[in-house]
Parts: C-alpha cells; sequence; structure tokens
C-alpha cells in the first residue's frame, strides 16, 4: 500500500474526508458492511447558519442531521437495511 506524504500544513480537514473515503472504499472489498459517510452529507458547507458559534450544531441542526442520517441509513439500498 502506497503511503500518503504529506507537508505541513497539508493535514486538512479536506485531506482527512478524502482520505477515509479511499481507504474505506479499498476496504469495503473484504468487509462489505463496513460504510464511511461524509459528515457534509449531513450539515453541508451552505448551513454554517445552524452553527449557533460557528462550531456547535443548533438544535434545528441536530433535527436536519438526524433526519438525513436517518434517510441515508435506512433507504432501501442504505447500510442498516
Amino acid at each position: 500500500m502506497a503511503q500518503l506524504r504529506l507537508t505541513a500544513p497539508a493535514l486538512s480537514l479536506a485531506v482527512v474526508r478524502a482520505e477515509l473515503t479511499r481507504i474505506a472504499a479499498a476496504r469495503q472489498a473484504s468487509d462489505p458492511h463496513l460504510h464511511y459517510l461524509d459528515g457534509r452529507e449531513l450539515l453541508g458547507p451552505d448551513e454554517a447558519e445552524d452553527l449557533a458559534d460557528g462550531l456547535h450544531p443548533t438544535a434545528a441542526a441536530y433535527r436536519h442531521m438526524g433526519m438525513r442520517f436517518a434517510a441515508h441509513a435506512f433507504a432501501t439500498d442504505g447500510p442498516f437495511r
């Protein structure tokens, strides 16, 4: 397996998400029960107003995130079906 070479300050959230996506996809070949969900699918960058202090979700944001997670997880082809 090739090693990822990073230079400072290259370890950004975008890099971490890309690596998690890559690793999960590679490992799904031997573990079909492994799933990865990028958090931006639950609360996207365009919903920053739902972060009370710019970091922590509001109660409404938690409701949106929960509904989106349930829709993803329990969809006909979702990981919990």
